[in-house]
């Protein structure tokens, strides 16, 4: 294979050998292939502190795909960000005004949060009469009565809050509170019903479920296991929604099918990869795997090495940068997504309303649906 000179060669490199690497190496190659931006810009010591290997894994790393070391690899990153700047058009500006002081403040996966992150500095570039800042948690690293906290702390001085949070009584209090302050708080992707929220933008979860469970009928061999494996992790209203419309399907649509046990994924890669080995060495290999919940990275990995990518239906939520390298390489077969610059778009619309006076409608916004073939 030729040596890679640009981003996309590069990629097309990684993708073809990356199931030869070890565990630290792949890590690796999966950290480029989610973040080629960042690796451009990192030093190669920050890169491999965030993929917990040493240095020299990225020198060996490079010179596997045929580069002399790091620094050639990450100028072939820097040419293609360089490369995209110059060609990006220069957007027109609307006459400066005073800026809506918008906060995003989000508890879920790290893939998600940055998602969501992103889309929100996209909507500032775009529209500079806002500004958003973001404050993101790992779910498992946060525990609802410090997530009640955030949520007051975090609106103080805010004009509204875009908010990604768990179900709690603590929550829905905090919630309650910040909206009697006079700042509107619009509930993104998960619903917190009970908590007096502004309003909710994001996709019918019972209705992303049902699809999930019909997916998974249609894909699974009408051989045993007819054994589908499910994934959940903390009480996020969305999760539960998801869960009530795949159980629904599966009841009336495939009956021949059973649920197994729950696994928790903790919302972390490492946990739910430690889990998924786990059930399968005491239970063997579902036929299927539906996670309602994130670290879906995890759960790959944890297929690939029990030799069962591409050979056990998976089917899981959102559209990350893990989960289009997980669907390109045919270990995922479906994920159900939705469109998070849509979304973010309506929050601050809904917010801009309530400042007016104006009670606004939630937006239920349309699911998504990728494989390998439009993930791009």
């Amino acid at each position: 294979m030729a040596k890679p000179t640009t981003a996309d060669e590069l990629r097309v490199h990684l993708l073809a050998v990356q199931g030869n690497f070890s565990k630290g190496t792949r890590r690796l190659a999966d950290f480029l292939l989610a973040n080629p931006g960042a690796v451009a810009l990192l030093s190669s010591a920050e890169v491999a502190k965030r993929c917990d290997v040493h240095a020299s894994s990225l020198v060996r790393l490079a010179q596997t795909l045929g580069l002399s070391g790091f620094r050639e690899l990450q100028a072939i990153l820097q040419s293609d960000v360089a490369a995209r700047v110059d060609q990006a058009p220069p957007e027109p500006r609307a006459a400066p005004r005073e800026r809506l002081r918008l906060r995003l403040l989000a508890e879920s996966g790290r893939s998600f949060n940055q998602a969501a992150a992103e889309a929100a500095d996209r909507y500032w570039v775009a529209h500079p009469e806002v500004e958003f800042h973001s404050e993101l948690h790992v779910s498992h690293a946060i525990s609802a009565e410090e997530m009640a906290h955030r949520i007051e702390t975090v609106a103080e001085g805010a004009d509204g809050l875009v908010l990604v949070a768990r179900e709690h009584p603590a929550v829905n209090r905090a919630v309650q509170g910040v909206v009697a302050r006079g700042v509107p708080v619009v509930c993104l992707t998960s619903d917190l019903p009970s908590s007096g929220r502004t309003a909710f933008v994001g996709s019918d979860q019972f209705a992303s479920g049902s699809t999930a469970g019909w997916f998974c009928g249609r894909l699974m061999p009408r051989h045993p296991p007819g054994r589908v494996l499910f994934v959940g992790s903390v009480p996020f209203r969305c999760q539960l929604d998801r869960e009530q419309g795949f159980r629904q399907v599966l009841r009336s649509e495939f009956p021949m099918l059973s649920i197994e046990e729950k696994v928790s994924s903790d919302e972390s890669v490492e946990v739910v990869y430690d889990a998924i080995r786990r059930h399968i060495a005491m239970h063997g290999a579902p036929g299927a795997i539906y996670n309602v919940s994130g670290a879906n990275l995890g759960i790959g990995r944890a297929l690939e090495d029990e030799g069962l990518a591409g050979k056990v239906v998976f089917v899981g939520h959102e559209l990350t940068a893990n989960v289009r390298i997980l669907l390109e390489k045919g270990v995922m077969d479906v994920t159900i997504g939705h469109d998070f610059d849509r979304e973010i778009a309506g929050a601050v619309d809904c917010i801009a309303q309530a400042r007016a006076g104006v009670q606004p409608a939630s937006r239920l916004t349309p699911s998504l649906l990728y494989t390998r073939y439009n993930c791009l």
